[in-house]
């Protein structure tokens, strides 16, 4: 992108995105990143075939979406696990496509749908894992207006690999932002960092470690995702996208 770069600010915590009101948000470009899993669960069914996703703060109001949207998956967790009555959970693993479309889903996780819901002013929001990076960076490199990077969290808390994102992003975007150095400090040794995570750790205890392998993928997807109509999360090919 030639010109000046655009205005980046990075939120780490539920209490750095949840205390502004909506007027925060408007005219600005958002990226929500929640590595372990909600982004990089997002990312892998739009790219293995399903249409859209329908993100959702709570439970009960993704049971009730579920049933507007008939014929969608209901899926999501709480504690790591799909709460009671969902049909999938939140592992990237489960929505492995067959080469054919596979409808909507509504979505519900700890946290990375509740950034979502709490950026919902945003003039455009984008979806970023490790799996789409080079795609999200591609589409922020035209951005004129303010970037936020939101990085979902634990719980309240400060994630780590959320953190190592944001910074990878800027690495490959804005080289020189102070942020950077995060993601070329631990860049030799991503996996260990993820296993040592609040998140991986919780992972790890729930057997499921191979979601940590598969969340670690740098761009096996030239995918952009991004929030359109009706709130609902799309994705398509980087070379389809007209922002991109």
């Amino acid at each position: 992108m030639s010109g000046e770069m655009p205005l980046v600010e990075v939120l780490t915590a539920p209490v750095a995105y949840e205390r502004p009101g909506q007027e925060y948000w408007a005219g600005k470009t958002v990226v929500v990143i929640d590595v372990l899993r909600a982004t990089s669960t997002m990312v892998t069914a739009l790219a293995e075939g399903y249409d859209w996703i329908y993100p959702c703060g709570d439970v009960e109001t993704a049971r009730r979406k579920a049933e507007e949207f008939a014929g969608s998956t209901l899926a999501g967790e709480r504690g790591g696990l799909p709460p009671a009555g969902f049909s999938k959970g939140n592992s990237p693993r489960e929505f492995l496509g067959t080469g054919t479309r596979r409808g909507g889903m509504v979505l519900t996780t700890t946290n990375g749908t509740r950034a979502m819901e709490a950026a919902r002013g945003a003039e455009l929001l984008l979806v970023a894992s490790f799996l789409n990076l080079r795609a999200t960076v591609n589409v922020l490199q035209r951005q004129k207006a303010p970037v936020v990077l939101v990085c979902s969290g634990t719980g309240e808390d400060f994630a780590l690999e959320d953190a190592l994102l944001a910074s990878a992003i800027l690495a490959d975007w804005q080289p020189d932002h102070p942020l950077a150095s995060l993601y070329r400090a631990y860049k030799g040794n991503l996996e260990e960092a993820f296993r040592s995570s609040r998140n991986g750790r919780r992972l790890v205890g729930l057997g499921l470690e191979e979601d940590i392998l598969w969340c670690l993928q740098r761009d096996r997807y030239d995918w952009v995702v991004k929030r359109g109509e009706q709130g609902l999360l799309r994705g398509m090919p980087m070379a389809d996208d007209p922002i991109s």
